[in-house]
């Protein structure tokens, strides 16, 4: 399972209190599920960690994306589709969501397990494991958790709020001592540090130009569009792999899971059929509907199996970053080329004249379908909120921090 990794990790501070069963369970195999933690503070473990932290990027991201665009105009709950039926959903459909809703709580869970284990390996990295002279193992476990720590300090300034429009959320690594909550400048700035941190080791070009590519998205959702240009220039370029969340059988992909075949809890915007018509990808396919139903709803159609990733940072989405800023008079980038680049890379035709901001935001919802930025650009050009009834009826444009972290922190 996803968590497992992490479950060890956290039990590690119980471990110590199973010796005291000897004397009444003798002769016992030592339990195999748990991992006793000064066991990982040894070199030959730093894969084993960046591995775990790795996978909980894969954890937090898919969740993140399915829940962020079903509160965004680009996903939808019904249940006509054939299984729809979580009220969780239906009420973040609606923008109705309170604090004990389950479904935002497993998200917050897996965002806070994917920061605690990024924070932990740099902690470990720091403090309790001995390198010598093997700087490359240490590089690299610096790499992986400041990078893995500045994303999981961005998921929570991005999504998550202390009121229906107020980014932000706490940092708690004492249980004994927690944090109040953090807004998103805040939360923003500790991800710049965290990955301007990570590009001192980068292990090469390629991940050097990601971490630009990061740094621009911040930069821009933190309202800095000449930040984000200079950043952007620097970024991943037109043949650039995607970094992406991986997915497998054992660990399937959310999108599949409750957007796609493997279930239809999370329909999309009808939009994306007609997008389609002219895109090279399949965006959508038509959703089963229960019984009796006769209008059309639409799923994802690009996670057709359970283990296929999902993009996270491409170059078409750097592309589309100097695209906005030079439209906005914060960048030197032709705007209408770069938006054509991306079109181009998508099979489409270049555009009848210059560029606008409508096309912009058109490029920005067709190219980063499924992956939670329509949420932001929703809240960044004040676009409205609606789902297929009209406006939504509930006030939340954030996810609220959970009534766990508040039942546990005497700061909310």
């Amino acid at each position: 399972m996803r968590n497992s990794i992490f479950t060890g990790l956290v039990a590690l501070a119980t471990v110590g209190g199973l010796s005291a069963c000897d004397s009444f369970v003798e002769d016992t195999d030592p339990p195999i599920d748990r991992v006793i933690s000064d066991s990982l503070d040894t070199v030959s473990q730093v894969p084993f960690l960046i591995t775990g932290v790795e996978e909980g990027f894969n954890d937090a991201y898919d969740a993140t994306a399915v829940v962020a665009d079903l509160l965004s105009d680009a996903a939808l709950f019904d249940t006509d589709v054939d299984g729809a039926t979580f009220p969780t959903f239906d009420d973040i459909d609606d923008g109705r969501i309170e604090n004990d809703n389950n479904s935002v709580d497993g998200v917050y869970l897996a965002v806070n397990e994917y920061r605690f284990l990024a924070d932990d390996l740099l902690r470990r990295t720091n403090e309790t494991i001995d390198f010598g002279d093997d700087t490359d193992t240490r590089d690299d476990a610096l790499f992986a958790a400041n990078f893995h720590g500045g994303i999981a300090r961005y998921f929570l300034g991005t999504y998550f709020g202390t009121g229906p429009t107020t980014g932000g959320a706490p940092i708690s690594d004492d249980p004994d001592n927690p944090s109040p909550a953090l807004s998103t400048a805040e939360l923003y700035a500790q991800a710049d540090d965290k990955l301007e941190a990570a590009a001192a080791v980068s292990p090469g070009d390629y991940e050097s130009r990601l971490i630009n590519t990061l740094r621009a998205r911040i930069a821009l959702f933190g309202g800095d569009r000449a930040a984000a240009a200079s950043f952007a220039a620097n970024g991943l370029q037109d043949g650039d792999d995607p970094y992406t969340g991986d997915y497998a059988s054992t660990s399937a992909n959310n999108w599949w899971s409750q957007g796609g075949r493997g279930r239809t809890q999370v329909a999309v915007a009808d939009r994306f059929a007609a997008f389609d018509e002219v895109d090279d990808r399949m965006l959508v396919e038509e959703a089963p509907t229960v019984a009796g139903v006769t209008q059309t709803y639409y799923r994802q159609a690009l996670y057709l199996t359970n283990s296929d990733p999902i993009p996270f940072v491409s170059w078409q989405e750097n592309a589309l970053i100097l695209a906005e800023a030079a439209l906005n008079g914060a960048g030197s980038g032709d705007a209408t080329d770069l938006i054509n680049a991306v079109r181009a890379s998508r099979g489409l035709d270049a555009l009848d004249g210059d560029a606008d901001q409508s096309d912009l935001l058109e490029a920005r919802d067709r190219e980063l379908f499924t992956q939670g930025q329509r949420l932001v650009d929703q809240r960044r050009f004040n676009l409205p909120f609606v789902n297929q009834d009209g406006p939504l009826p509930g006030p939340w444009r954030y996810f609220p921090v959970t009534q766990t972290e508040v039942n546990a922190n005497p700061n909310l």
